[in-house]
């Protein structure tokens, strides 16, 4: 087995180029020890202000901000997130999320900035893929079950599971409830994909709230 990283970020904007300003990642190791990490990181504030207001609410309500020009002795700078992240996700682990790949990009960006490269397994793992997958499995199966025993082939409605998707209707269908997590924030997110993957791989989530 391989180490597993769910992982997710908060950003300034939807563009390759926007600036993290928070990172939260789960690492979980071969023999199923897990390690939190979270963050919160400079960025150009100025960014934020193109944010949706419920994202702009939220960055204002949580992010750290101290008394005087200096920035929260809580919040690292770009360069000592950079390097806490290269090693955080040193070693290839495969990377799992909620389209990993907009998180990805932008942390490649930030490490390469200063002169670190990605190490993560090229495998990303996007556990709402996971999840559409299994489902259209799950109705497949009610049909094969059916036809077996002699019975009509169910009429099954699987419109829902064609994109665009609800990441929220998804979750639920398989069992996870997207409400018990504090979504849209990043350890909240970490925890709800984290969530959706044990649902799927194992004999349920591993947790329901946090």
């Amino acid at each position: 087995m391989t180490r597993i990283c769910f992982l997710d970020t908060e950003t300034t904007g939807l563009g390759r180029d926007d600036d993290i300003w928070e990172f939260a990642a789960i690492v979980r190791e071969p023999d199923g020890a897990e390690w939190e990490y979270h963050m919160f990181i400079q960025h150009d504030t100025q960014r934020c202000a193109r944010l949706p207001e419920e994202f702009l609410t939220d960055h204002r309500a949580r992010f750290p901000i101290s008394g005087d020009a200096d920035w929260h002795p809580d919040v690292r700078s770009r360069k000592g997130a950079a390097y806490e992240i290269a090693n955080i996700l040193s070693g290839g682990p495969h990377i799992v999320g909620a389209v990993p790949s907009f998180d990805t990009e932008r942390i490649a960006l930030l490490l390469r900035r200063f002169g670190l490269e990605p190490d993560w397994h090229y495998h990303l793992i996007d556990v709402e893929t996971m999840a559409v997958g299994w489902l259209n499995g799950v109705a497949a199966r009610v049909t094969d079950e059916a036809l077996m025993d002699g019975h009509e082939a169910p009429a099954l409605d699987r419109s829902r599971l064609a994109p665009p998707w609800d990441s929220n209707a998804i979750a639920r269908a398989i069992g996870v409830d997207p409400d018990a997590y504090e979504r849209h924030t990043a350890m909240g997110d970490v925890r709800w994909v984290r969530a959706q993957y044990d649902a799927i791989t194992s004999n349920g989530p591993k947790e329901l709230s946090r």
